[in-house]
C-alpha cells in the first residue's frame, strides 16, 4: 500500500512538471507569435525615419503665384501623412490632387534612390483641376526598382521656369517590397474591393489605390465607397470626390 502511494505521488509530480513545461512552451509560443504580429504592424506603420511633405500651400511669391484664387485646395499627394507607403508593382502609380491654376503649367516628377541618385524624371501637363496619376514605367531600366529599398519622389508645379525656387512642391517616399506568394494567390481570386483591402491591410498603399483607380469609380458605388474610406483613413476624405484628369507626358528621362 505504501509503495502504491509513493508511485502515485511520483506520478503526480511528473504530471505537474509536464503541465508546467507545456504552459511555459505555450506562453513562449504565444509571445513569439505576438512579437511577429507586432513586427508586422511596425513594418506596415513605419516611416523608416523618412519625412514626407504631402501638401503645399502655394508658390513662394505672390507675383508668380500659379494657383487660381478660386480654388482653396493645395497641390496634394494622396499618401499617408506619417508612414511610408509600400509598393509591389514593377510599374507603380502615384496619385496627386492638382488645384486649379491660372495658366497651363508644367509639372516635374523626380524619383531618386536612397543614395540620392536619379532614377527617373518626367515633365507633364494636366487639363483642369482634379486627381492625376504618375506612372513609373517598368521597361526603362532593368534595375529601376529594387526590393527592400526606399525611393524618394518629388512632384513640382513649375510656376516660373526662370525661378524654380517658386515651385509648388510635394514629396514623399515609396518602399519597394515583394508580395508573399500566399497573399498573391489570395489577390488573384479577389474582387477589386477585396484586393484593395488586402493591399491596404499589409501597407501596400500604392497598389491599393491603383486597383481602385483602375475601375470606374463613378459607375461602381462600392468601389467609390472604398476609395473614400481609404482617403478618409489618412485624413484626405475631402479629395475623394474629385474627378480624375488626363495627364500628358512631355518628356521623360532615366539614367543609362
Amino acid at each position: 500500500m505504501l509503495k502504491t502511494k509513493i508511485i502515485f505521488k511520483q506520478f503526480n509530480q511528473i504530471l505537474g512538471m509536464l503541465i508546467i513545461s507545456n504552459l511555459f512552451l505555450s506562453v513562449g509560443s504565444s509571445s513569439a507569435l505576438a512579437e511577429r504580429e507586432q513586427s508586422k504592424i511596425k513594418t506596415v506603420d513605419s516611416d523608416f525615419g523618412l519625412p514626407t511633405h504631402r501638401r503645399d500651400g502655394g508658390s513662394r511669391g505672390s507675383r508668380d503665384n500659379c494657383v487660381a484664387n478660386a480654388d482653396n485646395q493645395n497641390l496634394t499627394a494622396l499618401i499617408p501623412q506619417k508612414t511610408v507607403g509600400i509598393n509591389s508593382s514593377a510599374s507603380p502609380k502615384l496619385f496627386f490632387y492638382v488645384p486649379e491654376v491660372s495658366n497651363r503649367r508644367t509639372l516635374e516628377f523626380v524619383l531618386r534612390n536612397e543614395r540620392d541618385e536619379l532614377m527617373y524624371e518626367a515633365f507633364l501637363t494636366t487639363s483642369g483641376k482634379g486627381i492625376m496619376a504618375v506612372e513609373i514605367p517598368a521597361n526603362l531600366h532593368p534595375d529601376l526598382l529594387e526590393t527592400e529599398q526606399n525611393y524618394h519622389w518629388y512632384l513640382s508645379m513649375i510656376c516660373n521656369d526662370r525661378q524654380r525656387s517658386r515651385d509648388i512642391v510635394v514629396e514623399g517616399w515609396m518602399r519597394q517590397e515583394q508580395i508573399d506568394p500566399m497573399v498573391e494567390e489570395q489577390l488573384n481570386n479577389a474582387s477589386p474591393i477585396e484586393q484593395a483591402k488586402v493591399y491596404q491591410d499589409r501597407g501596400f498603399w500604392y497598389d491599393a489605390l491603383s486597383v481602385l483607380a483602375a475601375n470606374d469609380l463613378g459607375q461602381q458605388p462600392m468601389v467609390k465607397q472604398q476609395w473614400f474610406e481609404m482617403l478618409e483613413s489618412v485624413g484626405l476624405e475631402e479629395l475623394s470626390s474629385k474627378p480624375f484628369v488626363e495627364t500628358e507626358l512631355i518628356q521623360e528621362a532615366v539614367p543609362q
